[in-house]
């Protein structure tokens, strides 16, 4: 039978109890507990590895850090997180015997921010119960990054608490991607009315970004523009995952003439140093030019001294290629044959291992871990190495590894591998790394599967994004600017906060599957990612500080939004410039500020401008105090069908908008 549930006669709960359970139960909760998070698990420290003795090639096991998490085998176990430790309060599963779903939601999330939702499982995992308490009183231990090591300071309450308000999902799903789709709708509709005001244009938070680039991250004396600005780091530039040749392919849309000859010069200096024998690319370079693989720098793991994060060269090889083409006749031969040399090297890994892996051998490319979704990017690399080349190979493998990530993940409802700092903790990364893949496949081959498997990992994705405004405390810096949480991105089930941006793509994939499909769910999707990014960069006028007073220099974005008190600072940020600004460039880059539909008479501003038909006429206004330079892109669902070219929007006229 269950413990005690409730520290306190004054906690008001809600309590579901389920008998005649499988252990296969599909157990949710929006970014924080995917199939119940079992799997094997080590507790270690951060940044967490998996041991020596664990490593078994490309047949290691999917580890996980200590996180909440129900029990692999047999025995009693528990779940407890805070509202806030979620993209939405919500929590539910899915029953692949008898097909049944079942969800349960805060009516209003925002009213919620103080509940405690709590799973727990009978010793024969026969029996589950869902309990609902209000206000959150947890037991110790409570979960500190990476482990569950902090002893509970809630304090029971003085008053009765309010009993919690929820609504309750049910319904029969013939698959986990069907009852994920319906949450998604649920999702979508959660916070009608809830919107992320307009702060500051895309334009103006591009331009302090890449004022920020060439003052902070560049380094003249190797070449490159450095992913991390802090000044205790050694190995500063990374080449992809959190920015590296990501931010260069942003960084092309820059003004700055300076940018242009910069971003030209780290593409050679990559180019020449980067690329190894065997098709990879050196993961880091330290501030005076030494490149090594991902961890060489990392004295007590020494064992991983030869690392390479699978997602870090697929972004590099992705992002590489579109810089290219969009550079064209600037670019010498000896730079697409590093390109070309990578992408052989998947199509040799995909055929000699029938999969990617999760780390590799920086030299030879052997995987030292496998069996992740780390890989998920390198379909889209393949395909836009395809176009390149013309080499059938690449779009054969990108094709069969994509259909492989499709049964092995996408199906199961958890993929992990994306950070390389969370072990196989489920992600959001590589799901969204998968929704670009499926929207290149479909680009080159107009094949529906890329559809079907797109938009079932659009609505996983968006499982990790939160529809609503949390409520920061007054006193906190979050509080005091009144940022919107609205379009936040959780990372992974490890790192208990939500960011700014999909961590690093704009979400062209996105509108690419919205096109194709007119399921408006992506565009909304969207909109409220790239619309929520604005708010969070430190400027001039609006200094963003730190727990400790510091103010982050202009066009700085750190990683949190932090609605979790995981690291004890909720609506606080640490003193660090991060990958968000990345995401951010892209998004400006990539994406139209305004999308609309002339024939429906649809509109999607996701930039932090207004927008309205006045007869066949689309009126913009720019309610911001600062000028705005807006892409506008004007189409009908006849145009949509059209298969996008690529980094191209057909069509899309560039205005400029003074303040109103």
């Amino acid at each position: 039978m269950f413990p005690t549930p409730l520290p306190s006669t004054l906690i008001a709960d809600r309590t579901w109890i389920f008998d005649d359970v499988t252990p296969d139960l599909f157990v949710f909760m929006p970014a924080g507990l995917y199939a119940g998070n079992r799997f094997p698990s080590l507790c270690v420290d951060y940044s967490p590895r998996v041991p020596e003795d664990r490593l078994r090639g490309k047949e290691t096991p999917p580890y996980i850090t200590d996180v909440p998490r129900l029990r692999l085998e047999e025995g009693f176990s528990s779940v407890q997180l805070k509202s806030g430790d979620l993209a939405f309060p919500a929590f539910g599963f899915y029953d692949p015997r008898s097909g049944r779903g079942w969800l349960a939601v805060a009516e209003d999330p925002a009213a919620a921010a103080d509940w405690l939702w709590e799973i727990e499982e009978s010793g024969d995992r026969r029996r589950i119960c869902f309990r609902v308490s209000n206000p959150a009183v947890r037991r110790s231990p409570v979960y500190l990054m990476p482990k569950m090591q902090r002893e509970s300071l809630d304090v029971p309450p003085d008053q009765p608490g309010v009993t919690p308000s929820v609504r309750i999902v049910e319904g029969d799903y013939a698959t986990l991607t069907d009852w994920l789709d319906a949450v998604f709708s649920l999702r979508a509709g959660l916070c009608d009315g809830q919107t992320v005001p307009a702060t500051v244009p895309m334009s103006h938070a591009f331009d302090l970004i890449e004022e920020h680039y060439n003052r902070d991250s560049w380094n003249e004396a190797v070449g490159v523009f450095t992913t991390d600005c802090n000044p205790q780091s050694r190995y500063p530039f990374q080449t992809g995952w959190c920015g590296g040749m990501i931010a260069t392919q942003g960084l092309l849309a820059g003004r700055d003439p300076l940018t242009r000859t910069r971003l030209l010069k780290n593409l050679e200096t990559f180019l020449l140093r980067a690329p190894r024998p065997c098709g990879l690319f050196y993961g880091r370079a330290s501030l005076d030019g030494e490149w090594t693989p991902d961890f060489a720098h990392q004295p007590d793991k020494p064992y991983t001294h030869q690392w390479t994060l699978t997602r870090r060269q697929g972004d590099a090889l992705l992002y590489l290629i579109r810089q290219l083409q969009a550079l064209g006749e600037e670019v010498p031969d000896a730079w697409w044959g590093a390109v070309r040399r990578a992408a052989d090297f998947w199509v040799d890994l995909w055929r000699r291992e029938g999969q990617f892996g999760h780390f590799l051998h920086q030299e030879t490319g052997e995987i030292f871990v496998g069996g992740s979704a780390s890989g998920a990017v390198v379909p889209a690399a393949l395909v836009a190495a395809h176009a390149r080349f013309g080499d059938e190979r690449y779009l054969e493998t990108a094709e069969a590894s994509a259909r492989m990530f499709a049964g092995e993940f996408l199906s199961r409802g958890v993929f992990t591998g994306g950070p390389g700092d969370a072990m196989q903790n489920p992600d959001s990364e590589s799901i969204s790394a998968y929704v670009e893949s499926c929207a290149a496949l479909y680009q080159a081959t107009g094949a529906p599967e890329w559809l079907t498997h797109g938009r079932a990992a659009a609505a996983l994705a968006a499982t990790w994004v939160m529809p609503y405004n949390f409520p920061f405390p007054a006193e906190t810096e979050f509080g005091r600017h009144r940022i919107h949480s609205r379009g936040s991105v959780f990372a992974n089930t490890q790192n208990k906060h939500a960011a700014p941006g999909i961590c690093t793509h704009s979400g062209l994939g996105l509108l690419t599957l919205f096109r194709a499909t007119g399921d408006e769910r992506l565009m909304d999707l969207l909109r409220d990612i790239v619309r929520f990014m604005p708010q969070t960069v430190s400027r001039p006028d609006r200094p963003v500080h730190d727990a400790q007073g510091n103010a982050m220099p202009s066009g700085w974005i750190n990683e949190r939004v932090n609605t979790s008190d995981w690291d004890h600072n909720v609506g606080g940020v640490f003193y660090g410039s991060c990958w968000c600004e990345v995401s951010l460039l892209l998004s400006y880059a990539e994406l139209p500020g305004v999308y609309a539909r002339s024939d429906s008479r649809k509109i999607w501003c996701l930039d932090n401008v207004e927008a309205e038909w006045e007869g066949d006429t689309l009126r913009l206004r720019n309610p911001t105090p600062y000028p705005a330079r807006v892409k506008v892109w004007i189409e009908t669902a006849e145009d949509a069908a059209k298969p996008l070219p690529v980094l191209a929007l057909p069509g899309c006229r560039l205005f400029t908008l003074d303040p109103a």
